[in-house]
């Protein structure tokens, strides 16, 4: 517990390590995208319970957040990106629209879930990514 504690302690009071975690997660470093992980889904989970009550819910938003993040993390590797807001960002606008009729989406003819996805993304070596895919 301690060695969680330190490790994520280590990213989140300095932000400039997170931005290098997430350049190498833009290269389809898996290593990296768990860091990540580690390092922000404790907050990533608060903003989203604030809006949703179901925990399994808010479980599935959040892996469907950090899912986002892994496929479009090329188009947020600037000088300077607050990669804390804007990943719980993902969350609060995933969050939100989960709630609004107009944007809810309507369940696909596939069974996916962000959840199961996320798990194998974070066990398994990724496929090479393609470098025209954004999403």
């Amino acid at each position: 517990m301690t060695a969680t504690v330190v490790f994520l302690t280590e990213y989140r009071d300095r932000p400039s390590r997170l931005l290098t975690l997430l350049r190498r997660v833009s290269a389809a470093d898996q290593i990296a995208f768990g860091r990540l992980y580690l390092a922000l889904e404790p907050e990533v989970t608060a903003v989203v319970r604030e809006q949703v009550g179901d925990p399994r819910e808010a479980e599935e938003i959040t892996a469907a957040t950090f899912l986002e993040a892994w496929q479009s993390a090329d188009l947020h590797t600037a000088p300077g990106t607050d990669v804390t807001g804007w990943i719980t960002g993902i969350a609060a606008r995933r969050a939100g629209e989960q709630h609004d009729p107009r944007t809810r989406s309507h369940p696909s003819r596939h069974d996916y879930s962000p959840g199961v996805t996320l798990a194998a993304l974070l066990r398994h070596p990724p496929a090479r990514r393609s470098p025209f895919r954004r999403g």
